[in-house]
């Protein structure tokens, strides 16, 4: 039997193949079917944008699928190792596109977006709730979402990583065989990673089934629609991550096409970020035993928001490693800040667990995905128009890249300056 301590570690383990698979999508999927396969930049990203927001219509009866399987088994272990299994078989599946006709492809592009994402979906929104289910110590429970946090950084790494080894082996961006050797390891890591943390998190220590009072799902969603405080954090969630969402779908554009940047000096800066991220961290979560939660996200969203309006659009001609210190280093250890946000996340629904005496977890993070993939079809709906429009203006790539990122960063700021007090 593992012991209880080693919980938290093996649990964020569970975190880093769907992180791997996510930030691969954010960052090849649209430039793959555009650059690769042929397709329009707009119609590609609309078919994207479009999976990603029919997916994220399922997403709160996801959260209310798992608090019922919960309640009447006790964990949640069974939902894991199915989505696991849809993860891995959609992931494969989407990159075996390749068709001769451009519509057939866009409208099998959309099908089987929709169902990869709806698979990290089952996934992601039950183990979020874990956490929650197993430690009901705040204190404790942050280091389960550190350890989750980090393992979602590392996971990113991975992401990048892996496609960067296979795409610097060849002369050609536009073959495709660099990014099918990625998504088989992609998808072999994220097998195993998931598989493992649910049979050792759930294997160390069963839980009991807790009967909670008999919640309706069209209570549960009116409930949660009405929380002020709820939709406050959700809300900031969702226009940071239209901000962060545009960031990735753009990122490479950005780095090769407006910097001219190498593939190792673009994968430097990528990479350099996620590594810094991950330190900071730690950094974050001692942060929160001495200061007020709100406070740091609304100060980290605002220096955001201002460096990236300040300096992004302006780095034409600047030397590598300026760039690399502003976008890896600095804007790394800012957005760190997001383990603050999680944890902030965290203890409202335990707050709101023991107010209610019921299992809310999961619904309050089906609507808490679902603002994710709305936020970012957003981006992704975003990103094409933007792509086209700056073909041979690559400045105007530039001022959206800077200019619109920034300014998501800082109406998330402003969201959250106003404390809500959370009501029984």
């Amino acid at each position: 039997m593992i012991k209880n301590k080693l919980r938290p570690i093996f649990y964020g383990l569970g975190e880093l193949g769907p992180a791997s698979i996510d930030i691969f999508l954010k960052v090849y999927l649209l430039i793959y079917f555009n650059s690769v396969l042929g397709l329009s930049a707009s119609w590609t990203s609309l078919a994207i944008g479009a999976s990603v927001m029919w997916d994220a219509v399922v997403d709160p009866w996801i959260g209310i699928y798992s608090d019922s399987y919960y309640r009447k088994n006790g964990n949640r272990k069974s939902i894991l190792y199915v989505a696991t299994f849809f993860i891995c078989l959609f992931f494969i599946m989407l990159w075996r596109l390749n068709t001769s006709h451009e519509w057939l492809t866009l409208v099998l592009l959309f099908f089987i977006s929709s169902f990869l994402n709806s698979a990290i979906s089952l996934f992601s929104v039950p183990f979020y709730a874990i956490a929650n289910d197993l430690e009901h110590d705040n204190e404790k429970r942050k280091i389960w979402i550190g350890s989750r946090l980090v393992n979602f950084n590392v996971g990113s790494f991975i992401g990048l990583a892996v496609p960067a080894l296979f795409l610097t082996k060849t002369q050609e961006a536009t073959q495709s065989q660099p990014y099918l050797n990625s998504v088989y390891v992609l998808a072999l890591i994220t097998f195993i990673t998931c598989i493992f943390a649910t049979y050792t998190v759930y294997n160390s220590k069963e839980v009991k089934a807790i009967e909670p009072e008999y919640t309706s799902k069209s209570q549960s969603l009116a409930f949660l629609l009405k929380d002020k405080k709820f939709f406050q954090i959700i809300s900031a969630f969702f226009v940071v991550n239209c901000g962060l969402g545009l960031n990735s779908t753009l990122a490479l554009y950005y780095y090769k096409l407006y910097l001219e940047f190498t593939e190792k000096q673009t994968q430097t800066i990528l990479v350099g970020f996620l590594l810094v991220f991950t330190v900071s961290i730690p950094l974050w979560v001692v942060l929160t035993k001495f200061y007020n939660k709100q406070k740091l996200i609304v100060a980290s969203a605002t220096m955001l928001g201002v460096s990236t309006i300040a300096t992004f659009p302006h780095f034409k001609n600047v030397d590598f490693w300026i760039v690399f210190s502003v976008a890896s280093i600095f804007c790394g250890i800012l957005i760190g800040v997001a383990v603050v946000l999680e944890i902030f996340l965290s203890d409202f629904l335990k707050e709101k667990e023991d107010n209610l005496k019921q299992i809310v977890s999961g619904q309050y993070l089906g609507l808490w995905k679902m603002s994710s993939k709305v936020s970012r079809a957003v981006a992704i709906a975003l990103a094409g128009p933007i792509i086209d429009a700056s073909v041979g203006n690559p400045q105007l790539l530039a001022n959206y890249f800077g200019g619109v990122v920034g300014f998501f960063f800082l109406i998330s700021a402003v969201i959250m300056v106003f404390p809500i007090r959370q009501k029984n």
